[in-house]
């Protein structure tokens, strides 16, 4: 077997520790695809991948990965989530305020006082994919657009077009 010339062509989260390295046999939950031109494809484990392929990119998933999980954890466990006094939580991350209702025995986002349509069965679904939206970027471009068709609408313009806010009469 080739010891160099392998490709990364693609990465599995098995979500569980249930597949084999084909190189060394070990159990792994983070599936690597990797090919070579003469010999084929494989599918391996983190190390393996690294080694292989003379790079970390596989380790650097890795860890990656791990460290986004565990900011999920923490945004969803944390004692910063808080009654807001009609029957929400709300948590303010990245600016962005979040409050999860419950309606019917099941959960809705709002995000900066906007309220979506989905509905999620449990609490943590909610929270994970309030989490979800935020750490993508999506929601701050979701408000960002949400502003700027206000401003249309109220005939105002691109609201970096606008002069310094007034406060006061």
């Amino acid at each position: 077997m080739p010891q160099s010339g392998w490709s990364h062509l693609g990465t599995d989260d098995l979500e569980d520790i249930s597949g084999n390295c084909e190189l060394c046999g070990n159990k792994i939950r983070y599936v690597y695809a990797i090919g070579h031109p003469t010999w084929g494809a494989m599918a391996v484990g983190t190390d393996c991948c690294d080694r292989l392929t003379g790079t970390t990119d596989s380790s650097e998933f890795h860890d990656r990965r791990i460290s986004q999980c565990e900011k999920r954890k923490r945004f969803v466990d944390s004692p910063r989530w808080r009654p807001d006094g009609s029957d929400a939580l709300a948590i303010t991350r990245a600016g962005i305020e979040v409050r999860i209702s419950s309606d019917d025995g099941t959960f809705q986002l709002a995000i900066d006082g906007i309220r979506g349509r989905a509905s999620y069965p449990t609490i943590l679904d909610a929270k994970m994919k309030a989490f979800e939206f935020i750490e993508s970027g999506d929601a701050a471009a979701f408000l960002a657009t949400r502003l700027v068709r206000r401003s249309r609408e109220r005939g105002q313009g691109h609201p970096s077009e606008a002069g310094p806010a007034v406060i006061g009469p």
